[in-house]
């Protein structure tokens, strides 16, 4: 069979598995797929079900809607619950009989239900939504009015515009379809967890007096009878995960105690009392996989019915893995060598058996269901089979250097039909955050890449999460300082190999990526071209004008922008304009609040007007995660010309 490249449409030619959930005994397991629609050129998201205790059924389609995702098969196995848009857009709460029926609209809430949890007894939910206080007819009148802000954080790169609404927490009943608001507090409250016994409500709230200037959180417990709320995260800087203990005393929770470290990219599984100091459970080699506060639950961690010990899916080192650690003592144990990428893990009652989504290099995320008995795992979902089964596919290699006293790791993507007697051109690839990571699972711009004739070589700098702390810290104050010299280093070791050309180089990244690609192109003129992603190029502007400008920058910078602002433009690729010689292609969304169009701007008309070759891409609509969940034909169009501007500079 002839075998193609992989080409710039292929999101209109792949699935995704949305989310995943295994029936309580085990035996079932039911996972949201989205299909990309050529002809509207939007995804249809539906559910499937298939039996996990029989090799030999096949997976069903289990929802007609277009929209439904986010399953989660009820306490008692009984049902299952999952969203879907009412016909005004909104996402609801809609809950399907396992044993047959159509499924019914739960909730109906004036804002879109972010997430959910089950309650223990199955009789209904803790539920995110957004709230505005302020909200009310003639605010919702078409005609135009005047918008005042007072505070910092009135914008969300995915949750958009918030005004002074926040996310709060509705307790709902099944059988009445009532809800009851449950928080008020200003500011966001989520990752919802009840108790054993349904009394108390555990979460996450970020309603703190600093919450302008800082991203921390706490954890709090609401008891639902007298409405009390009391704070058990003394000690820890913010958490985003939470799992009560069998006994309803005690909270196993992903959190960090270093406001310098979000525990979403390298947290720690604390114990929580009450009036107590957090009890540190996990050590530094292992990032646990929790949720992001405030819209997404994430998997939960698995506590046995003793209290004793806790299972959890966790990344080292870009790998991810099944780990186990037992509460009162500090470490974890490796269960399950998976060695890809798991991006989503739940467990049955038995907690031996699982399903997941998970990724390899080779392979696009695909639905699998495993055991810890036998140390199986087996593809569920299969969803795009025919797609890859004529596809070029490169092969990775994995190297590390030494520099400074740290192990510097990289991945190597060979060209997909590889001729050690040939020489090939190489793309640099640089990832987000600077905290991103590029994990060990399939990533579609470096396959395109490399079924088009390049190496790409993706390094994971210091600063990248996974790898521990004290990885991870060095970057803050140093953008475009060590990390650079580590991400060039690795790229010096590479090009000592004969296949590689050395003459045609080319970088490209996104987000930081994209600030690490401007950087470079101002210091270095080896490269022959720059693909520009959403960069930050001046990072005084961007604190003024991003969403997370002034809690991130901040963290990031080691102070305010009137406090260090010479550090704040000594680290701005911008300022650097006048060394580049590198024809460089910005793309952007020009609805994008993270990083802000006006940083792609500025930089296209600083090197405009230098005379630079340079080019300015918009695409309308378009928020930061673009190349993730945006428009289809959008990202068809970020990846071709990506390409193109890349061959035009190295072929």
């Amino acid at each position: 069979m002839n075998q193609n490249p992989i080409t710039s449409d292929i999101n209109y030619k792949i699935s995704n598995p949305t989310g995943v959930t295994i029936s309580p005994n085990g035996n079932l397991v039911v996972y949201g797929v989205s299909q990309p629609d050529r002809a509207s050129g939007e995804l249809k998201n539906s559910l499937w079900i298939k039996e996990s205790n029989s090799s030999s059924s096949t997976p069903r389609k289990l929802t007609n809607g277009t929209s439904d995702g986010n399953p989660q098969f009820s306490p008692n196995g009984l049902s299952v619950a999952f969203l879907r848009k009412d016909s005004a857009g909104k996402n609801q709460i809609w809950l399907l009989q396992i044993a047959g029926g159509e499924a019914l609209m739960i909730t109906a809430l004036d804002e879109s239900v972010r997430d959910f949890c089950w309650k223990p007894d199955s009789s209904g939910f803790a539920v995110v939504s957004d709230f505005d206080p302020e909200s009310n007819e003639e605010n919702n009148q078409p005609e135009p009015n005047v918008i005042s802000i007072t505070r910092i954080r009135y914008r969300h790169d995915e949750l958009r515009w918030r005004g002074n609404s926040g996310s709060q927490i509705f307790d709902v009943d099944i059988a009445t379809k009532e809800s009851t608001q449950l928080t008020f507090d200003d500011g966001d409250q989520g990752i919802p967890s009840w108790s054993p016994d349904g009394s108390k409500l555990a979460f996450i709230s970020d309603a703190t007096s600093e919450r302008d200037f800082h991203a921390e959180n706490e954890v709090r417990v609401l008891e639902i009878s007298s409405g009390k709320i009391s704070t058990w995260s003394k000690g820890l800087a913010d958490a985003c995960s939470v799992t009560w203990l069998p006994d309803g005393k005690a909270l196993a929770v992903i959190g960090s105690e270093d406001f310098r470290i979000h525990s979403y990219y390298q947290g720690s599984i604390y114990i929580l009392k009450p009036d107590s100091e957090p009890s540190r459970v996990t050590d530094d080699h292992v990032a646990p996989i929790g949720g992001s506060h405030p819209a997404k639950i994430g998997s939960p961690l698995i506590i046995d019915s003793e209290g004793t010990t806790i299972t959890f899916s966790g990344q080292t080192a870009s790998e991810s893995h099944i780990y186990r650690a037992k509460i009162g003592e500090y470490g974890q144990k490796k269960i399950a060598d998976l060695g890809g990428q798991l991006l989503a893990c739940e467990f049955d009652r038995s907690h031996s058996r699982f399903a997941c989504i998970y990724s390899t290099p080779e392979r696009s995320p695909e639905v699998f269901e495993g055991s810890l008995t036998n140390n199986s795992l087996r593809m569920v979902s299969d969803l795009n089979a025919e797609y890859f089964s004529n596809r070029l596919i490169g092969n990775t290699e994995r190297f590390s250097i030494e520099r400074s006293g740290l192990q510097i790791e990289s991945v190597l993507l060979y060209p997909a039909n590889f001729d050690h007697s040939k020489k090939y051109p190489l793309v640099l690839n640089i990832h987000g955050g600077p905290h991103g990571v590029f994990a060990n699972s399939f990533d579609i711009t470096r396959q395109l890449l490399s079924s088009n004739g390049y190496f790409v070589l993706a390094v994971n700098p210091r600063g990248t999460s996974t790898y521990g702390k004290d990885y991870m810290l060095p970057v803050l104050g140093d953008w475009g300082g060590e990390d650079y010299n580590d991400i060039i280093a690795s790229l010096d070791q590479v090009c000592e190999k004969d296949y590689i050309d050395e003459n045609r180089l080319s970088v490209t990244g996104y987000s930081y990526g994209g600030f690490m690609s401007s950087w470079i192109i101002g210091h270095t003129n080896r490269f022959k071209c720059a693909v520009i992603g959403a960069p930050v190029t001046n990072l005084a502007s961007f604190y003024g004008t991003a969403d997370i400008g002034v809690n991130f920058g901040e963290r990031q910078m080691g102070g305010s922008r009137p406090e260090i602002k010479n550090e704040y433009d000594f680290r701005s690729p911008i300022n650097y304009a006048e060394n580049v010689d590198t024809p460089a292609l910005l793309m952007h969304g020009d609805t994008d609040y993270r990083v802000p169009i006006s940083q792609s701007e500025e930089y296209f008309v600083t090197l405009k007007r230098l005379g630079k070759i340079v080019e300015l891409v918009r695409f309308p609509g378009q928020n930061h995660g673009l190349m993730r969940t945006g428009d289809l034909k959008m990202r068809k169009e970020y990846l071709s010309r990506m390409l193109s501007w890349i061959d035009k500079y190295t072929k």
